[in-house]
């Protein structure tokens, strides 16, 4: 168990008064300009490099987080475990900390997890690094602040494609974690088809980054693998899944946009719960996903399937 004085750090290291009657300041400068805040956004304490597995040589690391509650009683915050995209190759986890910070300072536990390369390990292995970190974090949730029966799973590009599989199952033994809901921008869910987009970056060679995750095999020289690995053939009548968040820009560089549109159609088609926002003009990425609008929608979605 990781204790949660090692996560709880101190701003200052000063005296501080802290009786229960202390008093509001009298303002007497005429030009003061009282702000009254309504909407509470926490303080975010951020802890790099938890490692979380080691596996041969290799160990993998968490970065953390935590809202910092001013109220003493606050033990618990639902966690939303994020995996960021990187062509399933080396993460560059520091990418993208400012941005999914802003989830963390309204109120939810965010846990970024690193996979294993498709470089030197074909899929399923960044599956299941992300099960085992999940795994990992409800073991350990008090030491995180973490409400185990409320945890999300949120993924960008590759990372997306890999948290639409943490609710799939692979096999009809395969053991899946309760998650309360997913949420996925911009995935690549159709490797089969994905480089015959007219939009289409990707080639599908066995270079190219769906062709590394197949273990260094082109698209068209085994589509059956290319099946396997691609989310969208899971999504079946009869399937359990939970609540999805999906999210794709309308001119996307590198995953075309068609391969949500076509998700989603699949999703309506067999009956899952899901919403689909389509950012106009939005590329790759871009600045549209960060806004507070789409953080606003995000945390509707998340705050609504909280048990």
């Amino acid at each position: 168990m990781i204790e949660s004085s090692f996560l709880k750090l101190e701003d200052q290291n000063g005296p501080r008064n802290d009786r229960e009657d202390f008093p509001e300041a009298v303002i007497t400068n005429q030009q003061a300009i009282t702000v009254i805040q309504e909407v509470e956004l926490y303080k975010i304490i951020y802890i790099p490099d938890i490692p979380y597995r080691k596996i041969g040589d290799q160990t993998l690391h968490l970065h953390v987080l935590i809202p910092d509650a001013e109220e003493e009683d606050v033990k618990s915050y639902p966690c939303v475990v994020y995996i960021k995209g990187s062509a399933w190759m080396h993460q560059n986890l520091a990418g993208n900390i400012p941005q999914i910070a802003q989830l963390a300072r309204r109120g939810f536990v965010v846990i970024e997890v690193e996979y294993r390369s498709a470089e030197d390990n074909s899929f399923p292995a960044q599956r299941e690094d992300v099960l085992e970190a999940i795994s990992f974090l409800k073991t350990n949730a008090a030491g995180f602040f973490i409400d185990p029966d409320n945890m999300f799973v949120w993924g960008d590009s590759s990372g997306a494609h890999i948290a639409l599989f943490t609710g799939l199952k692979l096999n009809a033994d395969d053991v899946l974690p309760q998650i309360n809901a997913i949420v996925a921008y911009f995935p690549p869910s159709n490797l089969l088809v994905m480089n015959q987009d007219p939009t289409a970056a990707t080639t599908g060679d066995a270079d190219s980054p769906e062709g590394r995750l197949m273990g260094g095999v082109a698209v068209n020289d085994d589509p059956q693998k290319a099946i396997w690995i691609s989310p969208y053939y899971y999504f079946k009548k009869g399937v359990e899944y939970p609540p999805l968040f999906l999210a794709h820009g309308t001119k996307d560089r590198v995953v075309p946009f068609s391969q949500s549109d076509q998700l989603a159609n699949r999703l309506q088609e067999e009956g899952f719960d899901f919403e689909f926002y389509a950012l106009k003009d939005a590329d790759h990425g871009g600045w549209q996903f960060w806004t507070d609008d789409m953080n606003d929608k995000l945390q509707r979605f998340l705050k609504a399937h909280l048990k």
